[in-house]
């Protein structure tokens, strides 16, 4: 879904240049690959999390496309996300941002906030915490 209100102003700016500019590229990538998503079947949490496989170099994309593919169970609607190359970040974007740069910084009181303020169930937590940690683990191989 792409998200129309081009108005809204993110907090990815607040963060140095060059965490922000790093930021925005991982953004950036996972909204090329949930392009992709969007012509596969949904699966849930839980068969995306049975079906990662960890390869050094595709282990990355294969978590982001666990979470990308399982956004709308987690969050109980369809996740929005912009345009590649669009400077302002959706809601779900920003939320996105703040749980992998909580990850990066090892920050487990916020990545407990994040997760808990959108995603009810305690086990879509729990699964989206495996998915989110293994993306962060190897992020530069995105």
């Amino acid at each position: 879904m792409h998200d129309n209100n081009l108005n809204a102003k993110s907090t990815i700016n607040t963060l140095g240049n060059v965490e922000s500019d790093r930021l925005l590229n991982i953004i950036n990538k996972l909204r090329f690959l949930m392009i992709s998503c969007r012509i596969e079947s949904r699966i849930s949490l839980d068969e995306a999390c049975k079906l990662i496989q960890v390869d050094k170099e595709k282990s990355a994309r294969f978590f982001a496309y666990g979470i990308l593919r399982t956004l709308n169970e987690a969050l109980g609607k369809p996740p929005v996300f912009r345009l590649p190359s669009e400077p302002n970040l959706s809601f779900d974007e920003e939320w996105l941002s703040r749980l992998i740069t909580s990850f990066s910084k090892n920050d487990h009181i916020s990545i407990k906030f994040l997760l808990s303020s959108r995603v009810e169930n305690i086990n879509k937590r729990s699964y989206m915490y495996f998915l989110l940690d293994g993306l962060v683990q190897d992020i530069d191989s995105l």
